[in-house]
């Protein structure tokens, strides 16, 4: 191998060298554990546009055997209730 050769081969290893340490560095910096801030999700939930009826229910008129939505799931019934209520 010829020294200009050699010189080529060794400046290559090196810029590819950098641009791994490079990209590891950047990795590590975008990586890092972003929890979300309650204040602002709260502040989101509260400033988005109602829902459209049409758009909640539209599943259910074509489906008849759709499963309720969650929240009417998560209402108990007022004659179940006190079953679910602690003893005193």
């Amino acid at each position: 191998m010829m020294p200009f050769d050699a010189i080529i081969s060794i400046s290559g290893m090196l810029a590819c060298l950098a641009g791994l340490v490079h990209v590891v560095i950047a990795y590590r910096r975008t990586s890092r554990s972003a929890e979300p801030d309650p204040e602002r999700v709260k502040r989101f939930v509260e400033s988005a546009p109602p829902i459209p009826g049409h758009l909640l229910y539209a599943h259910q008129d074509q489906c008849p055997e759709a499963r309720p939505s969650r929240a009417q799931e998560a209402e108990p019934a007022e004659e179940d209730s006190k079953d679910h209520e602690a003893p005193r």
